[in-house]
């Protein structure tokens, strides 16, 4: 069982969270592609209902850009939206790591050794900042809608190994070591 979100967000307090962590998550988008300028928002860490969201937004691009593609960028504002190299098909399981690493981004799909995203992009908040959502931007801004499922917010940053096993482990490999906490 899988929670599903159609409109709504869940939110939750980590104060140590600090400007390095990892998020890896399972996600099933219900939403078409092309139907908003953003399909969704998968992860989101920023201050709740922050005007022009400062933070780190994970989601999948709309019509605005990067249709389909894993998009990552630190606020409302901000005129550089990074995007991924993969189209992201509907109705879909699929899994995303996210890996903040002091000013270092990269975002993985499918255990895939090669990010997605791999850029260098200041956070746009204070390290004290943590507030963190599931399926929806930190202002309510396209929520995601579908299913997410096994997200884990890791306080440091996982290595490409690490990022491979727990997608093996997930998918079913059971030759894999956990990745550990």
């Amino acid at each position: 069982r899988a929670a599903h979100f159609a409109g709504g967000r869940m939110r939750t307090l980590i104060p140590e969270i600090g400007k390095t962590y990892s998020v890896s998550m399972w996600f099933w988008n219900g939403m078409p592609n092309d139907a908003r300028p953003v399909a969704g928002y998968l992860f989101s860490r920023g201050r709740d209902h922050a005007f022009a969201a400062p933070g780190d937004h994970l989601g999948i691009g709309g019509t605005e850009g990067h249709t389909g593609k894993l998009i990552f960028h630190t606020g409302a504002e901000s005129d550089q939206v990074l995007g991924g190299r993969t189209a992201i098909q509907r109705w879909t399981w699929n899994h995303a790591v996210l890996v903040r690493d002091g000013a270092k981004v990269s975002v993985y799909l499918n255990g895939n050794p090669k990010p997605e995203i791999d850029a260098a992009l200041k956070s746009s908040i204070p390290p004290t900042v943590g507030h963190v959502f599931v399926g929806g931007r930190c202002d309510r801004d396209s929520t995601f809608e579908g299913r997410v499922d096994e997200t884990a917010i890791y306080d440091r940053a996982l290595t490409v190994d690490e990022v491979a096993t727990l997608y093996r482990a997930a998918a079913g490999d059971t030759s894999v070591a956990d990745a550990g906490p």
